[in-house]
């Protein structure tokens, strides 16, 4: 029984942790996504294109990482779910 609740124990840190990761990434993702739609209006600044381009690929970065991370965030609960069921 010890074991069971150490392993329960231990899947509860790791939502915990992810958690705080998926929060920190949404803020991340808010503010990148924001400096890269504010650089549309500097359009005409030939340094904004560039910048802006590098925006981009990091938000769909960071989006990927976050649906990764929601997937992992999922199975985890399932896992907890059936730990604490047996």
């Amino acid at each position: 029984m010890d074991k069971e609740e150490k392993r329960i124990e231990g899947l509860r840190e790791r939502l915990k942790l992810f958690s705080e990761i998926l929060r920190n990434l949404v803020i991340l993702l808010i503010a990148v996504a924001g400096g890269t739609i504010s650089l549309l209006f500097k359009f005409s600044n030939p340094v904004a294109v560039p910048l802006m381009f590098m925006g981009l690929i990091l938000t769909v970065g960071i989006l990927f990482g976050i649906i990764r991370l929601v997937i992992v965030i999922r199975e985890l609960l399932q896992e907890l779910e059936k730990w604490e069921k047996s």
